[in-house]
């Protein structure tokens, strides 16, 4: 029992935990990406339908 202790502690003190800033930087990362996507999808503002016509003016 005591060699697993020493085991699973010296695993655990191995790890290395990501630094919070960079999580943070990947996070907004990932929003900017998924952003741009959206964007591109977006139809663009004023753009007609098949089948509309403009009406002229008097």
């Amino acid at each position: 029992m005591d060699t697993l202790h020493t085991v699973l502690r010296s695993i655990r003190e191995g790890k290395s935990r990501r630094d919070h800033l960079d999580v943070f930087r990947e996070f907004l990362g990932h929003l900017d990406r998924i952003g741009r996507r959206a964007s591109l999808r977006a139809p663009s503002v004023g753009r007609r339908t098949k089948g509309t016509t403009r009406r002229k003016g008097k």
